[in-house]
């Protein structure tokens, strides 16, 4: 119980609370936070059992610790420690008179006893009941709650893109697919069925809204703009697929109207490499067509593939091409989230792209 910010004659002089009766409901925390006002007055934990209530305020003109009893006051301990909500919630002196709660609940077992102090719990309790007492603490406590749930959705994305990866590296890959070629035996074995989210995406299918999200994210940290401008369309591009090989001249002579943007993932042996060379060049459209025309790459499209997070950019562009169920590579999106898989005639791309691209047709003029 010793703390050197605190007047220990206040801390033994703590009342000793006759809380006979039924359980309290107890509140944590505080709005405004003491550090956001120090001069305020704010309450720290609030006791209510019908019309009864108790507070243990901070007073910070003051610079001190009251307890209130309704409007009366019932005890008080000055100190110097900061006006935190951690700090003020930590002293001795909130303690001995919060635990004196705490255990009246524990004994009527009517509410758990839950420590302003300690368990992981205990501190989210008092961190959500801090954010919900005014419309500008809501949208904090909303802000954060995104926050948590995009790195939730991050972590799922990891999970299912190590999951995948696992099982392409076994080498057990259905016959057609993209990534490579299954073993040739004599009486080869039927290829297992795969549970629906995945199998092939059907092609013309369109993406939704949600997963239109993590193409945008992907091209946005990964993507690789072949041209100046033009409409983007998205091309998930394996540098050592031989689809991908077949289909990149063609893709520097659709429609000057749209602009490919590559995405380069890594399935295919030796392209890890290839692709963190490509993220980490200057250069990257001049490396990207180095590494897929597997000639070396000269100037500024050259590098060593160990910049800062190159490693993590070619980890995330795989687990988005998973997580979007994509099994094949090449794989185009279009802007308005149609997608096409494998390498087809320039003259199906630029068809598929005047009906899918996101542009409106051309109209021909009238001239009078």
């Amino acid at each position: 119980m010793n703390n050197p910010h605190l007047d220990s004659q206040a801390i033994a002089s703590a009342p000793i609370l006759d809380l006979s009766g039924d359980a309290f409901h107890l509140t944590y925390g505080a709005e405004p936070l003491p550090e956001e006002r120090p001069g305020a007055v704010v309450t720290l934990m609030l006791a209510t059992r019908g019309v009864e209530v108790w507070r243990i305020v901070w007073r910070g003109p003051a610079s001190a610790l009251v307890l209130y009893h309704g409007e009366t006051e019932v005890w008080r301990a000055e100190m110097t420690v900061s006006p935190t909500l951690a700090c003020l919630m930590l002293t001795a002196p909130f303690e001995v008179v919060a635990q004196q709660f705490l255990s009246h609940n524990e004994r009527k077992a009517r509410f758990p006893a839950t420590k302003p102090r300690g368990s992981v719990g205990a501190r989210m309790v008092r961190a959500i009941q801090t954010r919900v007492s005014s419309p500008a603490a809501i949208g904090r406590g909303v802000f954060t709650l995104g926050r948590w749930l995009l790195m939730f959705m991050g972590l799922v994305l990891l999970v299912t893109m190590l999951s995948q990866w696992k099982a392409r590296a076994s080498g057990n890959l259905a016959p057609g697919s993209h990534y490579g070629t299954a073993p040739v035996s004599a009486s080869p074995a039927p290829a297992p069925e795969l549970p629906p989210e995945l199998r092939d995406r059907t092609l013309g299918e369109t993406l939704s809204p949600t997963e239109m999200q993590v193409v945008a994210n992907a091209t946005r940290e990964m993507g690789i703009q072949m041209r100046p401008s033009g409409q983007p369309f998205v091309v998930f591009s394996d540098p050592n697929c031989p689809s991908c090989k077949d289909l990149e001249p063609k893709l520097s002579q659709v429609d000057p109207r749209f602009v490919p943007v590559i995405v380069p993932v890594s399935f295919k042996p030796g392209s890890e490499d290839l692709v963190k060379r490509v993220l980490c060049a200057k250069d990257t459209v001049s490396a990207w067509s180095a590494a897929i025309g597997a000639y070396a790459p000269t100037g500024d499209a050259v590098s060593d593939g160990t910049c800062a997070g190159a490693a993590d950019k070619a980890l995330k562009a795989n687990g988005a091409f998973v997580a979007l169920n994509f099994s094949g590579t090449p794989t185009l999106v279009s802007a308005t989230g149609k997608v096409i898989a494998g390498s087809g005639s320039l003259d199906d791309i630029n068809k598929w792209l005047a009906q899918n691209g996101g542009l409106k047709p051309d109209v021909p003029r009238v001239v009078r």
